[in-house]
């Protein structure tokens, strides 16, 4: 029997009168009924911020034509405005973002957005093998390319985040922190035998680490500033399904910063340190040219790395706190096997400390 309008429904108790604009939004059109279905459910890497579900809605036009289309909708676990005012400005902009067919704000202030349904990059936790797939990681680093290369727009310019010498600051005098306490678990025999490994060789170097992280925020917060996704991991970047083509979802964290923030953690490692399907010298080149073809300035290459170089070891200091919490209980929100979640971010925490130490070399 057809559910009545005011009825609710299974995407976060919103009734059918509250969905109708959504629905009508994805068809183009007015439509005349429709009903709704969970055909599908969130898999992978399922995020920190929000609750989510992948509703189906089936609706007939006044013409009586009939069809069906997925959403991906997405309820913030705290009030106030998160994704939505990103996605209407950047689609002005033409931005590679996902297409947003509205968005709902209830009673507790909590917001809920509705996107086009897109297909995985095909490279959750652990990266390694979307680091070594030419054929994905360079469009992903392009895909960086064109949003870094958007000029906002006045409206949009004071709705967006902009990373302070304070907050750096901040961020790394936690990472000094986690530093002093990652050696600690570490030589207790807490984090492995990989890590004990690492942290008993280079013990004598922990100090110099720790100044690297008070050192970094003038060099990070005099860079040239551009847009950033703030959040640029392959499980951010999704494929239309048909084109192949990588946009972008996960918006919340969207904001002016040092205008290579994005790439810098994925090409700022020197080859020594973290292995990639092609040079890094290369992978620059094609991020570079992606920028300059999509509006961004001209970047001479040794400029360009310095300053990833810089961000990548910022990258992973601010990583440090968070990687090495994961580390030690394994709560993570990929996999319910917390022996695997320790494992991964273990392995991860093993690679942050190498490239600073690479970096203090």
């Amino acid at each position: 029997m057809m559910a009545k309008e005011g009825d609710v429904t299974d995407v976060f108790g919103l009734t059918r009168e509250q969905l109708r604009p959504i629905v009508e939004n994805v068809a183009g059109e007015r439509v005349c009924s429709f009903d709704i279905a969970i055909e599908y459910t969130v898999e992978g890497h399922y995020g920190y911020q929000a609750d989510k579900v992948i509703p189906t809605f089936a609706y007939m036009n006044a013409s009586g034509r009939s069809a069906k289309a997925t959403v991906f909708a997405k309820r913030f676990h705290e009030p106030g405005p998160r994704e939505a005012h990103h996605y209407t400005h950047l689609a002005q902009h033409d931005a590679p973002v996902a297409r947003m067919y509205g968005a709902l704000t209830g009673q507790d202030g909590r917001e809920t957005i509705f996107i086009e349904f897109l297909g995985g990059a095909g490279g959750l936790l652990p990266f390694d093998r979307f680091l070594d797939d030419t054929d994905s990681f360079v469009p992903f680093l392009e895909l960086a390319a064109r949003f870094n290369a958007i000029q906002p727009s006045q409206e949009y310019r004071p709705l967006l985040y902009i990373q302070t010498a304070d907050d750096l600051h901040r961020r790394f005098a936690n990472a000094a922190e986690a530093l002093e306490r990652i050696w600690e678990c570490a030589e207790q025999g807490d984090l492995g035998g990989d890590l004990s490994d690492l942290c008993a060789e280079a013990r004598g170097h922990l100090p110099r680490l720790q100044r690297l992280a008070a050192d970094l925020v003038a060099p990070v917060s005099q860079m040239e500033v551009g847009l950033v996704h703030g959040d640029f991991y392959p499980d951010q970047a999704l494929r239309r399904e048909g084109t192949g083509e990588f946009v972008l979802v996960d918006l919340e964290f969207v904001g002016l910063r040092a205008r290579f923030t994005d790439v810098g953690r994925w090409i700022g490692a020197s080859d020594e340190v973290r292995q990639r399907c092609l040079p890094q010298a290369e992978l620059a080149e094609h991020y570079l040219d992606a920028y300059r073809r999509s509006g961004g300035s001209v970047v001479a290459l040794d400029d360009f790395l310095e300053e990833t170089r810089l961000l990548a070891l910022a990258d992973a200091l601010m990583m440090l706190p968070f990687g090495f919490a994961r580390s030690l209980d394994g709560d993570v929100d990929w996999t319910e096997d917390r022996d695997e979640g320790r494992r991964v971010f273990r392995a991860d925490v093993h690679t942050q400390l190498r490239l600073l130490l690479d970096g203090i070399a």
